[in-house]
């Protein structure tokens, strides 16, 4: 990883800090409309277990929310990994490479736990876990796909977002190739500007610091058809399918838009003002221009409609209710 690394480095205008990148974006770049420019970005803050063997599928079916018949090499799925009483361990998109590999892609920072709690399953099929992180490299392109798909040749796996993006995979020995294929067509953006698109989108990645908070309706991963009701048992499935046909989801996840000096970090608790109890997480949150940020928030129904809330220990007296593209 640290060739990859260097020759991230030698680009222009890069700068590299701890799984993330920065192109020196100004804030004219946070209002460009991203289906007039062809945009990639390298996710350096993602990582991958690779689930490999001739049970890889049979044996997943049984631990996550998503339905493996429908992961092919052409449709890649986003899934969940929950703990037994249905929090959300892990969310991620999972790519087939071929009929014994899948490659689960998450938050760098869950790559080994989540691959250590489900190693404790393996032994019983014929299976192996890999942390992958650093034999395959990631790249986001933006709404402008079908136009550079005709300049870039693209030879490896690919997920389709709801907003028209792509997250394309390739083998760390081509990536330098990848990235000079793309620079032909396309304008190299950071990881902050890639996670404003994912919250624009309504997708956030958990993290290690929002592991095991949110059920995942909570995440909107029902919209996201990230969850099967069809498919059977999997950890946590008796919680899920009781939240969608006998509960009542009393949290959801909300995009808003916010002024302050700097971004919430993810698992912040969310409060109203002058009171002690929790009324929800921050997701996600990325910079938006002008000292502007936009943010995914779980929150119960009763905060969701106020104006000003407590994020951590920051009054946020001015709270603006974006929409989400999947919710009409």
């Amino acid at each position: 990883m640290n060739n990859w690394y260097s020759f991230l480095q030698l680009q222009a205008s890069a700068s590299l800090g701890c799984h993330s990148i920065s192109f020196g974006e100004t804030s004219f770049d946070y209002t460009v409309n991203p289906k007039k420019c062809s945009y990639f970005s390298p996710l350096i803050h993602l990582g991958a277990i690779l689930v490999e063997g001739k049970d890889a599928k049979k044996f997943l079916q049984g631990q996550v929310t998503c339905d493996l018949n429908q992961l092919s090499q052409d449709n890649s799925i986003l899934g969940a990994r929950c703990n037994p009483k249905g929090r959300t361990l892990v969310n991620f998109q999972l790519h087939e490479l071929n009929d014994q590999k899948l490659l689960m892609i998450m938050h760098h920072s869950l790559v080994v736990s989540v691959k250590d709690e489900l190693s404790k399953y393996a032994a019983f099929f014929k299976v192996c876990l890999v942390d992958a992180s650093d034999a395959y490299i990631y790249f986001g392109l933006s709404s402008n796909y079908a136009v550079m798909q005709d300049k870039v040749s693209f030879s490896s796996s690919i997920f389709h977002y709801n907003d028209g993006r792509i997250l394309t995979v390739c083998s760390l020995e081509c990536a330098e190739r990848q990235w000079l294929e793309l620079q032909r067509s396309g304008v190299p953006v950071g990881t902050e500007r890639w996670r404003l698109l994912d919250i624009q989108s309504g997708f956030a990645f958990l993290q290690e610091e929002t592991s095991g908070i949110f059920i995942p309706q909570m995440l909107n991963l029902d919209y996201l058809n990230a969850i099967s009701f069809k498919k059977g048992c999997y950890t946590g499935q008796e919680i899920v399918a009781r939240m969608k046909y006998l509960g009542t989801l009393k949290r959801r996840m909300y995009r808003v838009a916010i002024t302050d000096t700097e971004a919430p970090f993810p698992g912040t608790p969310c409060f109203l003002p002058d009171t002690e109890q929790s009324v929800g997480n921050v997701v996600s949150a990325a910079y938006a221009g002008s000292n502007n940020y936009q943010l995914l928030l779980v929150l119960t129904d009763a905060a969701a409609d106020k104006k000003s809330l407590m994020l951590g220990s920051n009054n946020i007296k001015e709270i603006e209710y974006l929409s989400l593209p999947y919710i009409k």
